[in-house]
């Protein structure tokens, strides 16, 4: 069998080919769209946390169709119920003229005629005043089975005043709907424009971009907000997409992604960006103004002002996820892609090749730290630091550059690169300190031989005064029902109980100081520091009594006696370390304290207790623990009575409370 190359074994080389594995696997899951959500949750994560406040327009104004307008007495009664009347928006249109309005944006479709002899007309009359109106294409998924072809040119020749001829140097696989939704002839023939209204979600919910234009058939029909920004700069959009996808319109590049998307530019949540009117409000003031009377909105409110008009009222459905919120108004969204469009501000997207770096170079980084590093702490923190430094990175550029850079794959590739080189560190160079640690486990607890591992010198471990947590443990009456058994029964009932007591001890952080016959001594605190010593004391005397109440069970099926343990918990200044003669030394606890919570194991049996503490133990954990008062008590060794306590319980939810040192 050849033997392994020994630059196979190297660190160099494990460093490398685990960052590589880690990266390229993180990578292929990225290119396969598994990553997408995670990332764009991300994104959604760093508007919420560092969108600059009070970046939107002032230039666009929101007229909402509300809750408040559909209940208004005024709206019903001069208006009906909706669908409202179209007398409401020739009036609504009139006044925004009026006021000087400079471009008028109506979230909604006008199809069929108004039953209201008369309505119609006044609408379209009105929208041909100016001719700043932009009206809304309703693309959907429904089909168009057109039985004539005459009739199925003619729909497209409707639709032709308004699709946009696009040079394309590349191919963008624009949205396709199969159905469109249009106003009555007679108001797009008066109108100032139209645009497509349609808003898709990602897979995961939230809208993150929007489609600038949408096809149908063979034509582009603009976005909404495309159309109104094209009617308020007036002049042609000249559309074109060259590489990228980049899309050139009104002399601004337009970054898209693959799918034909622009990312959205939030500037915040909901109804704060930009100022919002109720629609019954802004017929009063119409109504007002009429009237010769001042109305309780200025006319300058919306002077030279892109004044957009739709739905937001819970009923019209036109709610939808983002950044900020389940229920962001569409019309708010069309309002943001304006601001967006016109002040030539867009969110880009880091290309796919810088994505793949930062993902393989996180990776390499961190596997290298690994094997750099001796000390795990130091290479742990160092990781930290790193991942911090990255995320602190994209959010910087994303603020202060608005670009949009890999946030989750880059991480999780670390993240993975990080683990398994910690894996292969522990399976190659760890193997050897498995080995002694398997060894040494077997014959005192897990804390020490984690000592023992980091190269403690015992030798200087001198004796000191620590407060500490001690635990004794009896079984009542032992001698008695030894003399009755034989003695392979007690000694295998023996042995099963001590092995319950010591991983139950071992379970709870716990140091196996001594057996003394059927006595079990153990202590918390030390040598490794424990700020939570007296509440892991607690709850591993009372799984010790669940423990032996699962063991009297079997014991019973068996035929076997079942046995009773008493077990006093004391807390208070000891005297802890490495403790003996020349011949042997040990690590043990000494003092007062050690010597009083032998005295409360004693003492359960004239109280009738399974589980005794005393009040310097109670004070630590009374916050947790559930107790009978026991009263004082008078103990050997002691001039004053002391006050104890039984243990009932625990709460569930560890807490941790620092004894007083």
């Amino acid at each position: 069998m050849k033997q392994v190359p020994s630059w196979v074994k190297s660190k160099v080389f494990q460093a490398i080919a685990l960052g590589l594995a880690s990266g390229l696997l993180v990578l292929g899951a990225s290119r396969m769209g598994w990553l997408d959500t995670l990332e764009g949750k991300s994104l959604d994560w760093r508007f919420r946390n560092f969108t600059q406040a009070n970046r939107g327009r002032k230039d666009i104004v929101i007229i909402a169709l509300d809750d408040t307008s559909f209940t208004a007495p005024e709206m019903v009664e001069n208006f009906g119920r909706w669908p409202w009347r179209r007398n409401f928006w020739a009036l609504i249109v009139h006044y925004l003229h009026q006021c000087g309005a400079k471009v008028i944006g109506l979230d909604m479709t006008f199809e069929g005629k108004d039953p209201h002899q008369g309505d119609d007309e006044l609408f379209a009359q009105v929208l041909r005043e100016k001719r700043d109106v932009v009206l809304a294409l309703g693309m959907n998924e429904g089909k168009f089975v057109f039985t004539d072809p005459k009739e199925e040119r003619a729909f497209e020749k409707r639709l032709d005043q308004f699709a946009w001829p696009v040079k394309q140097d590349i191919e963008v696989p624009f949205h396709t709907y199969s159905g469109v939704a249009l106003s009555e002839d007679t108001f797009l023939s008066a109108s100032g424009g139209a645009g497509s209204i349609a808003i898709q979600a990602d897979p995961d919910g939230p809208t993150r971009s929007i489609a600038p234009l949408h096809r149908f058939h063979d034509q582009l029909i603009p976005a909404f907000a495309f159309a109104i920004a094209a009617r308020y700069i007036g002049e042609p959009p000249q559309p074109s997409i060259d590489a990228g996808p980049t899309l050139n319109v009104f002399s601004r590049q337009v970054p898209l992604d693959p799918n034909g998307g622009m990312l959205i530019r939030w500037h915040g949540d909901e109804r704060i960006v930009y100022p919002y009117f109720s629609a019954w409000k802004v017929v009063n003031a119409a109504l007002e103004l009429d009237s010769g009377d001042k109305p309780d909105i200025p006319s300058e409110t919306f002077r030279n002002k892109i004044v957009l008009i739709g739905p937001t009222a819970t009923a019209l459905a036109d709610l939808h996820a983002n950044a900020f919120s389940p229920h962001y108004p569409g019309v708010e969204i069309h309002a943001t892609v304006i601001d967006n469009l016109l002040s030539g501000e867009f969110m880009r997207r880091t290309g796919p090749m810088i994505g793949a770096t930062t993902i393989l170079g996180m990776a390499l980084m961190m596997s290298g730290l690994v094997y750099w590093f001796k000390s795990a702490l130091n290479y742990s923190l160092l990781a930290l630091c790193i991942g911090l430094a990255y995320v602190g990175g994209v959010c910087w550029l994303f603020r202060s550059h608005d670009i949009w850079a890999p946030f989750a794959a880059p991480l999780l590739a670390g993240s993975i690169a990080f683990i398994d080189s910690t894996l292969v560190q522990y399976a190659t160079e760890g193997r050897e300190k498995a080995k002694y640690r398997k060894t040494l486990i077997k014959y005192i607890s897990p804390q020490l031989v984690e000592t023992i591992m980091a190269d403690m010198d015992w030798e200087s471990l001198r004796a000191e005064k620590r407060n500490l947590t001690v635990l004794f443990s009896d079984i009542r009456g032992f001698t008695s029902i030894s003399e009755k058994l034989p003695a392979e029964t007690v000694i295998k009932t023996l042995n099963e109980h001590l092995n319950m007591m010591v991983s139950v001890i071992f379970d709870h952080q716990g140091t196996l100081d001594k057996f003394v016959g059927d006595c079990v001594m153990a202590f918390w605190g030390a040598p490794l520091p424990q700020p939570n010593h007296a509440e892991l004391a607690a709850r591993s005397a009372l799984a010790m009594i669940k423990g032996l109440e699962n063991l009297n069970k079997k014991w019973q099926s068996e035929g076997r006696p079942t046995l009773q343990i008493g077990v006093g918990v004391n807390t208070g200044e000891m005297l802890f370390g490495n403790i003996g003669s020349e011949q042997r030394m040990d690590f043990t606890v000494i003092g007062d304290s050690v010597n009083l919570g032998s005295r409360l194991e004693s003492a359960t049996k004239e109280l009738h207790a399974s589980i005794v503490i005393s009040d310097s133990t109670y004070q630590i954990i009374r916050d947790l623990a559930q107790v009978r008062p026991l009263g004082e008590i008078s103990v050997k060794g002691k001039a004053q009575k002391i006050v104890v306590y039984e243990l009932l319980g625990m709460t569930e939810t560890p807490q941790v409370k620092e004894a007083a040192s």
